[in-house]
């Protein structure tokens, strides 16, 4: 990974939910391109959004295991 992608991580890291949420809404608009998602392309994201709110619960002490 490159150093600015590192910094990107970094500070989007930094930011709250709300302003994450916005952040990858318009990072998705940005990305848009003429070749099409394939499944596979929507799964791996929604699983990288979703482990990246259960990290947050988790520090939070809001996740229950179970």
């Amino acid at each position: 990974m490159t150093e600015a992608a590192s910094q990107l991580i970094r500070a989007f890291s930094s930011l709250t939910a709300d302003e994450r949420y916005t952040v990858l809404i318009e990072l998705a608009r940005l990305s848009e391109t003429d070749a099409p998602m394939i499944d596979d392309d929507y799964s791996c994201a929604g699983n990288e959004i979703f482990a990246m709110y259960d990290d947050e619960e988790a520090q939070l002490g809001y996740s229950k295991e179970g």
